[in-house]
């Protein structure tokens, strides 16, 4: 049986995922993309410094979407991850359940597998390592 915490990972990846489907068609011009990219990278320092967990998972998720589309495979698992694991932290504040419990949902389920191998990731390991290592920070 999931736990709370397991089940609003596996929601809120679902709407990632769905989110991701409707963003991949929305627009393929590489200059678009770039300037995305530009603009997010921009704005997430801020973001973060006010500890917006939630809005920090969407924007990576959607550089995540720019750089894949933008054929940047490894940017686009490294994105991928941070957004995870920001969900994760977002998760943990919004419950009040201890980093470390959601730390230990390994986000090997379906969805996640599924929105991983749509982005081209295969190193699972290693993405789930770095989004730990956000979850430190």
């Amino acid at each position: 049986m999931l736990t709370l915490a397991q089940r609003y990972l596996v929601m809120g990846m679902t709407a990632l995922l769905l989110g991701y489907a409707t963003t991949g068609s929305a627009g393929s011009m590489p200059d678009a993309d770039k300037q995305l990219t530009d603009t997010l990278e921009q704005a997430m320092p801020s973001v973060l410094s006010s500890e917006d967990y939630w809005s920090a998972s969407k924007l990576y998720f959607q550089l995540a979407a720019a750089r894949n589309r933008m054929k940047e495979t490894a940017g686009a698992c490294t994105a991928l991850s941070q957004s995870l694991a920001y969900y994760r932290k977002a998760l943990a504040k919004a419950t009040g359940a201890p980093m470390d419990e959601a730390a230990k949902v390994s986000g090997n389920d379906e969805g996640l597998v599924e929105v991983r191998s749509k982005f081209g990731c295969t190193n699972v390991r290693a993405e789930l390592s770095a989004g730990l290592e956000t979850l430190r920070r």
